[in-house]
């Protein structure tokens, strides 16, 4: 008997002393495999012949497990015993220790064993197994192969079964065709000796090993001996695998173990490629009506062509827009003609993602879809003249996948038959497609609104884009020698010249030696710079001009400008506003250094001196707006000798604040068409953070209201809509508990 100190197999020291039983006792010692924490493969030479064994963990019967033992006569007698062993032993009762020994009950003999010093890896296993079992070695593989099989399989499991095969099994043809697919399935097809047309479980041998089930089909190769015959199969792997991945099948026979190789000049192509080859082998193949559907139905996948209006039934379907916002998703419009209800389902498909459009889209009349095939082919019946709904608007949230794979609508239809459209995104930020989606429908059509809360709230709410980020800096003067907090100025596309702006703060002595940065998209700096290195040159302007990408609108722009600066606070200031007066600038921040750590901004009006912002409050209860600004219309005197008042949140139009307080609330929030609630978004989450809001009335700037001048009156107010829906669902519930009537509105 062979005693041994190290372990192979971390185990737990039990408790109670084993029991002794009487026992014939003979031994050897054995080599551990570990497979994984819960198996270790134990060879050793005995004469136990039987195919399951108990085996007691170092000896101790209170560990007693079933063991499979597969077992083989050895070519000469040893000393030890006459056959040659294999135990499955799962330790998984063991927990943490060390195993040192084991005994194997058969009958009334036990035979106790020692492990060796050092475990076997599994290939140094197979090795040793192959040298022992000589001409039994693909018996051996075998049983090794369904011991290990019939249980759960993990990864170190499964390469381990596959050391094994690729030792006991024999070749048998090769894979001539590797096709992929969006669904998952991987076509194959080649040739083989020993594989029926069945449902065969097999093993896919290659970069990431892995079970699979594969529906083999069959048919004649007149090129091949009378034992051989092509296949062609659909392999449905347990879990994701590339085409190029796959080196070997695995499988079982009527013989055993087998495998074919993927021949080193195979033809692999790709999703768009593979349908059109299932379908020039489908008429040659033979097997199961199961297995042929299944091929059939591979033959009718996706191949990049459109197929919707080849069907011969009454069922036609067109795209109007499909834009894809980066961050949320895709918008889809268009039509569906199905008068007779042949379609079942109808997808948006991406390489092996997919999202149902008919679950949720929103219905909208097309009477010109009615007129243009009414009475026509295959519509030959006629169109119901009082049904128009055959127009739909989805909005589909970003599906997964190969990013560089294509966008295809997919229909399922009652006889199991499927059709495609293929779509071409049009990649713009959110604002465009929902403006251009408002404006391609009828403000008066039933469906708006439904579009407007079912389809457009959940793709803005959606969006999660990155902030916009610093393109190019070019200084202006002697930017850097400048003193003071930094003067950041956000150009937006409504602003068609910054010459009066630049001209007053030149001519304000406050202003003109201050740190001033100009920041705005890439696209608007490339349009305003000649202009803004003119005046600076002309005015002595210390001016630093940032170009932004990722910038969609005035606050973006502001939000940059502050990356490019280090000072401690920061002045915002709308390009599109003027000061009414002079002195505005050190008023803002007398009254900023008053109120430390806090947001400020001056009054905003009109050109009429009515007040367009004096703070923004907590409303009363009975609004119907959990923020107001209450003196909104007043002549602007109402409130001129007013002092320093805090409010619910500033304006950002123009203000004061801390640099740092922007950035530790992640700047602005995304996923707002306009500005006004993304400023009441960042002013609550500064607020939240603990910065305090007030309003200045004594400096005042004039302006108008940040509105497209080039959308309608009806899509500037769905537009309006749109962002309160986004900024109550994020903020309602918090600003529940501020409305409360005992709270008031106080100032």
């Amino acid at each position: 008997m062979i005693r041994d100190e190290k372990s192979v197999v971390p185990v737990a020291r039990p408790n109670k002393a084993p029991e002794r039983h009487p026992m014939v006792m003979e031994g050897e010692m054995v080599v551990g495999c570990p497979i994984d924490d819960t198996l270790v493969l134990v060879l050793g030479i005995g004469s136990i012949a039987s195919e399951q064994v108990t085996v007691f963990l170092n000896g101790d019967p209170a560990m007693s497990i079933k063991a499979t033992l597969v077992s083989w006569p050895l070519k000469e007698p040893s000393p030890a015993g006459t056959h040659g062993f294999v135990a499955i032993v799962p330790t998984n009762i063991l927990r943490r220790g060390s195993l040192k020994t084991m005994m194997f009950q058969h009958k009334a003999k036990v035979t106790r064993y020692a492990f060796a010093a050092r475990a076997a890896s599994i290939d140094d296993l197979v090795a040793m197994i192959t040298d022992l079992a000589g001409s039994n070695l693909p018996s051996v593989i075998d049983g090794l192969v369904e011991g290990l099989i019939s249980g759960p399989i993990g990864r170190k499991k499964l390469s381990a079964i596959t050391v094994l095969l690729q030792a006991g099994a024999r070749s048998d043809g090769c894979i001539e065709l590797i096709g992929g697919s969006d669904e998952g399935e991987i076509f194959v097809q080649g040739w083989a000796q020993d594989l029926t047309p069945s449902v065969t479980r097999l093993l896919i041998s290659g970069r990431t090993p892995s079970l699979a089930e594969c529906a083999i089909s069959v048919f004649a190769r007149p090129d091949l001996n009378e034992q051989a015959s092509g296949f062609a199969g659909l392999l449905l792997a347990n879990e994701t695998i590339e085409p190029n991945d796959i080196e070997r099948l695995l499988f079982r026979g009527r013989r055993g173990w087998r495998f074919t190789e993927v021949y080193d000049r195979r033809l692999l192509v790709g999703s768009r490629e593979t349908p059109s080859h299932v379908r020039a082998i489908l008429p040659r193949v033979r097997s199961s009506a199961d297995i042929l559907l299944r091929l059939r139905s591979a033959a009718n996948r996706f191949d990049g062509t459109e197929t919707v209006s080849s069907l011969p039934f009454p069922v036609r379907m067109g795209i109007d827009n499909v834009f894809r916002v980066e961050g949320s998703g895709l918008l889809v419009s268009g039509w569906l003609l199905d008068p007779d209800s042949h379609v079942e389902t109808v997808k948006l498909r991406r390489h092996r993602g997919e999202t149902r459009l008919d679950g949720s889209w929103t219905r909208v009349d097309r009477p010109d879809v009615t007129r243009e095939f009414d009475n026509k082919p295959p519509f030959n019946a006629g169109l119901d003249p009082s049904r128009h709904a055959h127009g739909f608007v989805a909005f589909a949230p970003e599906l997964e996948g190969d990013s560089t794979a294509p966008f295809y609508v997919e229909l399922c239809l009652s006889d199991a038959r499927r059709a495609f459209m293929p779509l071409t995104p049009t990649r713009i930020t959110s604002r465009d497609a929902i403006v251009r989606q408002i404006r391609a429908i009828d403000p008066n059509a039933w469906a708006l609104r439904h579009i407007v809360d079912q389809q457009l709230v959940p793709l803005l709410r959606a969006v999660s884009r990155p902030a916009p980020e610093i393109f190019g800096v070019v200084d202006l003067g002697a930017f850097d020698e400048a003193r003071g907090p930094a003067l950041i100025i956000g150009v937006d596309e409504r602003v068609e010249e910054i010459g009066p702006l630049l001209a007053l703060l030149a001519l304000d002595s406050e202003t003109r030696r201050a740190p001033i940065v100009i920041a705005g998209a890439t696209e608007i700096i490339d349009r305003i710079g000649v202009q803004v290195r003119r005046l600076a040159d002309f005015y002595g302007l210390r001016l630093r001009l940032v170009s932004a990408s990722g910038s969609e609108d005035l606050y973006d722009a502001l939000e940059v400008g502050a990356r490019a600066v280090s000072t401690e606070c920061v002045v915002f200031l709308a390009a599109s506003l003027l000061p009414r007066s002079a002195g505005w600038f050190n008023k803002l921040l007398a009254a900023y250094d008053a109120h430390k750590k806090s947001v400020l901004s001056p009054t905003l009006a009109y050109e009429d001196d009515s007040i367009r912002w004096a703070g923004t409050w907590v409303a009363g209860a009975q609004s119907d707006r959990a923020l107001i600004s209450r003196y909104a219309g007043y002549p602007i005197d109402a409130v001129a000798g007013m002092g320093t008042t805090e409010v619910a949140t500033a304006t950002f139009e123009c203000c004061v604040l801390p640099r740092e307080a922007l950035f530790s609330v992640n700047g602005f929030t995304r996923g707002y068409l306009g500005t006004h609630e993304k400023g009441l978004d960042l002013g609550l989450k500064l607020k939240q953070s603990g910065l305090k809001s007030y309003w200045l009335p004594s400096a005042q700037m004039l302006g108008s209201d940040d509105i497209s001048v080039s959308d309608k009156a009806s899509t500037i107010a769905l537009i309006e809509r749109i962002d309160r829906q986004v900024f109550d669902a994020r903020w309602a519930n918090i600003l529940t508990g501020d409305r409360s009537p005992s709270r008031g509105e106080t100032a």
